[in-house]
């Protein structure tokens, strides 16, 4: 579902004015998440673990839906609000060197996004594409994950802003010896400060430091 939103009654209406007139409006933060706890958990369940990008995607969309500013987009250049928003990453598929782009749909339930993740690299492994069925929605975020890299700061392509509003979102590689992990958040600060990143941050940290509970369903 999507919800128009009020121009003349939004309090950010000046402030998404002010930021969506900058050449480049987004706003880009990095910072180290604690995965010890979810590194524990999933390999204490041994066959029937899931990948890691499963358990990390469904933190951060989990924490990205429970924040109605990241679920703000721009629709025919008109602000409106998502109740709710899927995920779209990256995978190489098996036997090829290059990316493709997957799309899988945000459910509550772990076992249920798993499985829909699981779909979208199916179908990438036997026909891969760069554009895959609703990749020009808006509802969505972008995920990425380079485990080899333990980068500090991470810049993605955007398109016109006025068009281009889906955020993106990173993970890099896992410091075995701290347990941490860094994360990297890009969006248009025409919707997002730096008090949603901070509470993007707690959220996603509030679920990955308590796996158990977290990836039960």
């Amino acid at each position: 579902m999507i919800r128009s939103i009020d121009m003349d009654t939004w309090p950010r209406k000046a402030h998404f004015a002010f930021f969506q007139n900058r050449k480049n409006p987004c706003l880009s933060l990095t910072f180290p998440v604690n995965v010890a706890g979810l590194l524990r958990f999933r390999a204490a369940q041994g066959e029937t673990k899931r990948r890691f990008t499963d358990y990390v995607y469904h933190a951060v969309m989990a924490s990205v839906n429970a924040i109605p500013e990241f679920c703000m987009r721009l629709v025919d250049k008109k602000p409106v609000l998502f109740s709710k928003v899927d995920s779209a990453f990256t995978y190489i598929p098996k036997g090829r060197d290059l990316h493709a782009n997957c799309i899988a749909a945000y459910d509550a339930a772990f076992s249920t996004f798993s499985r829909n993740i699981q779909a979208a690299r199916d179908a990438a492994d036997a026909s891969p594409t760069l554009a895959p069925e609703g990749c020009d929605s808006q509802g969505l975020v972008y995920l990425t994950c380079l485990p080899d890299i333990p980068f500090t700061a991470v810049a993605n392509p955007w398109d016109d802003p006025w068009t281009d509003s889906v955020p993106r979102i990173a993970m890099g590689m896992v410091d075995p010896a701290a347990g941490t992990m860094p994360v990297s958040v890009e969006a248009l600060h025409s919707f997002v400060d730096g008090r949603h990143i901070a509470a993007f941050l707690k959220g996603l940290s509030g679920i990955l430091e308590t796996p158990e509970s977290s990836f039960a369903s």
